[in-house]
Protein backbone atom coordinates (compact mmCIF):
# COMPACT_ATOMS: atom_id res chain seq x y z
CA UNK A 1 0.00 0.00 0.00
CA UNK A 2 1.17 3.34 -0.44
CA UNK A 3 1.38 6.80 1.69
CA UNK A 4 1.44 10.16 0.69
CA UNK A 5 2.74 12.48 3.16
CA UNK A 6 5.47 11.85 5.88
CA UNK A 7 4.36 13.78 8.79
CA UNK A 8 2.87 12.23 12.19
CA UNK A 9 -0.36 11.28 10.81
CA UNK A 10 1.87 9.25 7.49
CA UNK A 11 3.91 8.04 10.15
CA UNK A 12 1.72 6.67 12.33
CA UNK A 13 0.05 4.90 9.32
CA UNK A 14 3.13 3.44 7.69
CA UNK A 15 4.08 2.10 11.00
CA UNK A 16 0.85 0.27 11.48
CA UNK A 17 -0.01 -0.76 8.14
CA UNK A 18 3.73 -2.21 8.10
CA UNK A 19 2.88 -4.66 10.47
CA UNK A 20 0.50 -6.93 7.99
CA UNK A 21 1.65 -5.56 4.43
CA UNK A 22 4.51 -4.44 2.45
CA UNK A 23 4.18 0.09 2.40
CA UNK A 24 5.90 2.29 0.06
CA UNK A 25 5.67 6.00 1.69
CA UNK A 26 6.40 9.23 -0.71
CA UNK A 27 8.36 11.72 1.44
CA UNK A 28 9.16 15.40 -0.85
CA UNK A 29 11.48 16.14 2.31
CA UNK A 30 15.27 14.76 2.25
CA UNK A 31 15.55 15.11 5.82
CA UNK A 32 12.69 13.90 6.21
CA UNK A 33 13.29 11.05 4.18
CA UNK A 34 16.92 10.19 5.86
CA UNK A 35 15.25 10.32 9.43
CA UNK A 36 12.67 7.38 7.62
CA UNK A 37 15.81 5.71 6.56
CA UNK A 38 17.58 5.75 9.41
CA UNK A 39 14.74 4.72 11.98
CA UNK A 40 12.09 3.50 9.97
CA UNK A 41 8.21 4.72 10.40
CA UNK A 42 7.97 4.14 14.58
CA UNK A 43 5.29 5.72 16.58
CA UNK A 44 4.94 5.53 20.57
CA UNK A 45 2.58 7.06 22.74
CA UNK A 46 -0.96 5.92 22.95
CA UNK A 47 -0.05 3.32 19.61
CA UNK A 48 3.33 1.55 19.82
CA UNK A 49 4.85 -0.13 16.74
CA UNK A 50 7.38 0.54 13.55
CA UNK A 51 8.05 -0.31 10.60
CA UNK A 52 10.62 -0.17 7.60
CA UNK A 53 8.29 1.08 4.37
CA UNK A 54 10.21 1.88 1.56
CA UNK A 55 10.76 5.36 0.92
CA UNK A 56 10.58 7.00 -2.05
CA UNK A 57 10.03 11.00 -3.19
CA UNK A 58 7.65 11.17 -5.79
CA UNK A 59 4.54 9.89 -6.92
CA UNK A 60 5.70 8.58 -9.80
CA UNK A 61 7.77 6.05 -8.00
CA UNK A 62 4.48 3.89 -6.94
CA UNK A 63 4.11 2.86 -10.56
CA UNK A 64 8.15 1.75 -10.86
CA UNK A 65 7.77 -0.26 -8.13
CA UNK A 66 5.06 -2.00 -9.00
CA UNK A 67 2.29 -0.05 -8.48
CA UNK A 68 -0.36 -0.14 -4.72
CA UNK A 69 -3.35 -1.62 -4.31
CA UNK A 70 -4.20 1.57 -2.17
CA UNK A 71 -3.11 5.01 -1.64
CA UNK A 72 -3.94 6.84 1.65
CA UNK A 73 -3.13 10.75 1.11
CA UNK A 74 -2.07 11.69 4.42
CA UNK A 75 -0.83 15.41 3.61
CA UNK A 76 -1.89 18.35 5.43
CA UNK A 77 -5.33 19.42 2.91
CA UNK A 78 -3.53 22.39 1.90
CA UNK A 79 -1.19 19.91 -0.49
CA UNK A 80 -4.58 18.43 -1.82
CA UNK A 81 -4.57 20.12 -5.35
CA UNK A 82 -0.61 19.69 -5.42
CA UNK A 83 -1.11 15.68 -4.84
CA UNK A 84 -3.90 15.37 -6.85
CA UNK A 85 -2.02 16.99 -10.09
CA UNK A 86 0.74 14.41 -9.73
CA UNK A 87 -1.54 11.64 -8.71
CA UNK A 88 -4.20 12.21 -12.19
CA UNK A 89 -2.11 11.31 -15.16
CA UNK A 90 -0.72 8.22 -13.10
CA UNK A 91 -3.91 6.64 -12.25
CA UNK A 92 -4.12 3.88 -14.99
CA UNK A 93 -0.11 3.24 -13.61
CA UNK A 94 -0.57 3.09 -9.71
CA UNK A 95 -2.60 0.34 -9.46
CA UNK A 96 -1.24 -3.59 -8.93
CA UNK A 97 -4.58 -5.01 -10.08
CA UNK A 98 -7.60 -4.46 -12.67
CA UNK A 99 -9.53 -2.02 -9.94
CA UNK A 100 -6.88 -0.29 -8.18
CA UNK A 101 -5.84 1.78 -6.87
CA UNK A 102 -8.01 3.14 -4.65
CA UNK A 103 -7.36 6.69 -3.20
CA UNK A 104 -8.09 7.08 0.58
CA UNK A 105 -8.50 10.44 2.21
CA UNK A 106 -6.77 10.39 5.45
CA UNK A 107 -7.11 14.22 6.30
CA UNK A 108 -9.42 16.55 8.33
CA UNK A 109 -12.29 18.27 7.08
CA UNK A 110 -15.36 18.27 5.56
CA UNK A 111 -14.33 18.17 1.37
CA UNK A 112 -11.03 16.80 1.24
CA UNK A 113 -12.38 13.55 -0.57
CA UNK A 114 -14.74 15.56 -2.70
CA UNK A 115 -11.62 17.70 -3.85
CA UNK A 116 -9.47 14.76 -4.26
CA UNK A 117 -12.71 12.80 -6.14
CA UNK A 118 -13.04 16.11 -8.54
CA UNK A 119 -9.08 16.94 -8.79
CA UNK A 120 -8.43 13.07 -9.80
CA UNK A 121 -11.14 12.90 -11.98
CA UNK A 122 -11.42 9.40 -10.60
CA UNK A 123 -14.24 8.07 -8.24
CA UNK A 124 -12.74 5.17 -6.42
CA UNK A 125 -12.23 7.51 -3.64
CA UNK A 126 -12.83 6.86 -0.13
CA UNK A 127 -12.72 8.57 3.09
CA UNK A 128 -11.67 8.24 6.53
CA UNK A 129 -12.71 9.89 9.54
CA UNK A 130 -9.60 9.99 12.14
CA UNK A 131 -10.45 9.67 15.86
CA UNK A 132 -6.48 9.83 16.75
CA UNK A 133 -3.89 12.96 17.06
CA UNK A 134 -0.38 12.71 16.71
CA UNK A 135 2.74 14.64 16.62
CA UNK A 136 6.62 14.16 15.25
CA UNK A 137 9.10 14.24 18.15
CA UNK A 138 12.92 15.33 18.25
CA UNK A 139 13.65 11.94 17.19
CA UNK A 140 11.45 12.53 14.07
CA UNK A 141 9.04 9.28 15.61
CA UNK A 142 4.96 10.37 15.32
CA UNK A 143 3.98 10.70 19.01
CA UNK A 144 0.08 9.57 19.76
CA UNK A 145 -1.43 12.68 22.15
CA UNK A 146 -5.16 11.57 21.46
CA UNK A 147 -6.52 7.53 20.85
CA UNK A 148 -9.81 7.07 20.55
CA UNK A 149 -11.44 4.37 18.10
CA UNK A 150 -12.64 2.74 16.72
CA UNK A 151 -11.87 4.87 13.01
CA UNK A 152 -14.31 4.86 10.56
CA UNK A 153 -13.84 4.55 6.44
CA UNK A 154 -16.39 4.95 3.67
CA UNK A 155 -18.44 7.00 1.40
CA UNK A 156 -22.01 8.67 1.02
CA UNK A 157 -23.60 5.49 -0.23
CA UNK A 158 -22.33 1.96 -0.40
CA UNK A 159 -20.26 2.36 -3.32
CA UNK A 160 -17.01 0.38 -3.11
CA UNK A 161 -18.40 -0.75 0.36
CA UNK A 162 -16.38 -4.04 0.02
CA UNK A 163 -13.30 -2.44 -0.90
CA UNK A 164 -13.69 -0.23 2.94
CA UNK A 165 -14.86 -3.50 4.48
CA UNK A 166 -11.60 -5.01 3.41
CA UNK A 167 -9.64 -1.72 4.14
CA UNK A 168 -11.27 -1.60 7.42
CA UNK A 169 -10.21 -5.23 8.22
CA UNK A 170 -6.46 -4.84 7.29
CA UNK A 171 -6.46 -1.77 9.27
CA UNK A 172 -7.87 -3.43 12.23
CA UNK A 173 -5.76 -6.51 12.36
CA UNK A 174 -3.09 -4.23 12.04
CA UNK A 175 -3.74 -2.69 15.48
CA UNK A 176 -5.69 0.37 14.17
CA UNK A 177 -9.52 -0.45 14.94
CA UNK A 178 -11.22 0.80 11.67
CA UNK A 179 -14.78 0.16 10.77
CA UNK A 180 -16.42 0.66 7.66
CA UNK A 181 -20.09 2.79 7.44
CA UNK A 182 -22.62 3.09 5.06
CA UNK A 183 -22.78 6.51 4.87
CA UNK A 184 -19.40 8.71 6.52
CA UNK A 185 -20.40 11.76 5.66
CA UNK A 186 -22.24 12.77 9.35
CA UNK A 187 -19.37 11.42 11.08
CA UNK A 188 -17.36 13.74 8.50
CA UNK A 189 -19.33 16.54 9.44
CA UNK A 190 -18.96 15.67 13.11
CA UNK A 191 -15.47 15.87 13.18
CA UNK A 192 -15.46 18.80 10.80
CA UNK A 193 -17.54 20.81 13.11
CA UNK A 194 -15.23 19.51 16.22
CA UNK A 195 -12.04 20.53 14.64
CA UNK A 196 -13.20 24.05 13.20
CA UNK A 197 -14.96 25.02 16.73
CA UNK A 198 -11.48 23.56 18.39
CA UNK A 199 -8.64 23.90 16.54
CA UNK A 200 -8.45 27.76 15.61
CA UNK A 201 -9.14 29.03 18.87
CA UNK A 202 -6.59 27.01 20.48
CA UNK A 203 -3.77 28.52 18.29
CA UNK A 204 -5.40 31.82 18.43
CA UNK A 205 -4.76 31.52 22.18
CA UNK A 206 -1.73 29.53 21.36
CA UNK A 207 -3.02 26.64 23.77
CA UNK A 208 -4.36 22.77 24.42
CA UNK A 209 -7.65 22.07 24.70
CA UNK A 210 -8.08 21.43 27.98
CA UNK A 211 -6.89 25.48 28.62
CA UNK A 212 -9.13 26.33 25.94
CA UNK A 213 -11.98 24.96 27.45
CA UNK A 214 -10.98 26.79 31.01
CA UNK A 215 -10.28 29.75 29.88
CA UNK A 216 -12.77 32.83 28.49
CA UNK A 217 -12.28 31.58 24.90
CA UNK A 218 -14.00 28.75 26.08
CA UNK A 219 -17.60 30.45 25.14
CA UNK A 220 -16.05 30.83 21.34
CA UNK A 221 -16.03 27.68 21.05
CA UNK A 222 -19.31 26.84 21.92
CA UNK A 223 -20.78 29.30 19.63
CA UNK A 224 -18.75 27.73 16.80
CA UNK A 225 -19.70 24.44 17.48
CA UNK A 226 -23.76 25.92 17.55
CA UNK A 227 -23.40 27.39 14.31
CA UNK A 228 -21.37 24.27 12.34
CA UNK A 229 -24.59 22.33 14.31
CA UNK A 230 -26.85 24.34 11.86
CA UNK A 231 -25.12 23.92 9.03
CA UNK A 232 -24.98 21.13 8.77
CA UNK A 233 -28.57 20.70 9.49
CA UNK A 234 -29.50 23.00 7.07
CA UNK A 235 -28.06 20.36 4.49
CA UNK A 236 -29.96 17.37 5.49
CA UNK A 237 -27.12 16.14 7.77
CA UNK A 238 -28.37 13.95 10.76
CA UNK A 239 -26.01 14.59 13.74
CA UNK A 240 -28.44 12.23 16.05
CA UNK A 241 -29.81 13.67 19.17
CA UNK A 242 -28.20 16.91 21.03
CA UNK A 243 -24.87 16.50 19.11
CA UNK A 244 -23.54 20.10 20.96
CA UNK A 245 -23.70 17.80 23.92
CA UNK A 246 -21.39 14.78 22.20
CA UNK A 247 -19.07 17.08 20.61
CA UNK A 248 -18.36 18.71 24.11
CA UNK A 249 -18.15 15.19 25.86
CA UNK A 250 -15.18 14.56 23.00
CA UNK A 251 -13.40 17.52 23.92
CA UNK A 252 -13.14 16.72 27.58
CA UNK A 253 -11.97 13.33 26.69
CA UNK A 254 -8.73 15.50 24.90
CA UNK A 255 -7.56 18.11 27.39
CA UNK A 256 -4.25 17.01 26.96
CA UNK A 257 -3.94 16.96 23.21
CA UNK A 258 -2.92 20.13 21.83
CA UNK A 259 -4.01 20.28 17.66
CA UNK A 260 -2.37 19.90 14.99
CA UNK A 261 -3.22 24.15 13.56
CA UNK A 262 -1.46 25.50 17.12
CA UNK A 263 1.71 23.72 16.18
CA UNK A 264 0.84 25.11 12.12
CA UNK A 265 0.45 28.82 13.58
CA UNK A 266 3.55 28.32 16.20
CA UNK A 267 5.84 27.02 13.12
CA UNK A 268 4.62 29.44 10.80
CA UNK A 269 3.23 27.18 8.32
CA UNK A 270 -0.10 27.74 6.24
CA UNK A 271 -3.09 26.73 8.25
CA UNK A 272 -5.60 24.04 7.34
CA UNK A 273 -8.47 26.84 7.87
CA UNK A 274 -9.31 26.37 4.24
CA UNK A 275 -11.04 23.01 4.87
CA UNK A 276 -12.58 23.39 8.16
CA UNK A 277 -14.20 26.81 8.84
CA UNK A 278 -14.25 28.18 5.07
CA UNK A 279 -15.95 24.82 4.12
CA UNK A 280 -18.43 25.64 6.71
CA UNK A 281 -18.71 29.09 5.69
CA UNK A 282 -18.74 28.10 2.01
CA UNK A 283 -21.70 25.34 3.14
CA UNK A 284 -23.58 28.31 5.18
CA UNK A 285 -23.90 30.71 2.18
CA UNK A 286 -25.40 27.74 0.23
CA UNK A 287 -28.30 27.34 2.73
CA UNK A 288 -28.73 30.80 4.05
CA UNK A 289 -27.35 30.68 7.70
CA UNK A 290 -25.71 32.92 9.44
CA UNK A 291 -22.35 32.10 11.06
CA UNK A 292 -20.58 35.03 11.76
CA UNK A 293 -18.52 33.62 14.68
CA UNK A 294 -17.04 31.52 11.73
CA UNK A 295 -16.46 34.28 9.88
CA UNK A 296 -14.41 36.27 12.68
CA UNK A 297 -12.49 33.49 13.51
CA UNK A 298 -11.83 32.78 9.85
CA UNK A 299 -10.31 36.05 9.06
CA UNK A 300 -8.15 36.16 12.15
CA UNK A 301 -6.25 32.58 11.00
CA UNK A 302 -6.25 33.85 7.60
CA UNK A 303 -4.28 36.94 9.02
CA UNK A 304 -1.55 34.15 9.99
CA UNK A 305 -1.92 32.62 6.77
CA UNK A 306 -1.42 35.97 4.94
CA UNK A 307 1.75 36.37 6.74
CA UNK A 308 3.09 32.65 5.55
CA UNK A 309 2.40 33.70 2.25
CA UNK A 310 4.30 36.98 2.15
CA UNK A 311 7.10 35.86 3.89
CA UNK A 312 7.15 32.82 1.05
CA UNK A 313 7.52 35.69 -1.22
CA UNK A 314 9.85 37.49 0.08
CA UNK A 315 12.00 34.80 0.47
CA UNK A 316 11.51 34.11 -3.51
Amino acid sequence: MGVIGAGAMGTTLASVLGRLVPVVIVCRNPARAETLFRIGARVHGAVECASRPIVVSRVEDLARIGGVSAVFVATKTTAIDEVAAEMAPLMSELGDQPDAPYTISFQNGIEPGKRLMERLGDPRVLRMVLNFGARLDKDGAAETTLYTPPHLIGRQDRTYAAVSDSLASTLTACGFETRAVDDVEPFVWMKGIVNAAMNPVAALTDASVGETLDAPARVIVERLLAEGVMVAKAEGIDLGDDPVSKMMAVFESARLHTPSMVEDIRAGRESEVGQLNRQILEHARRVGVETPTHELITALIDAFDWRVFHRGEERA
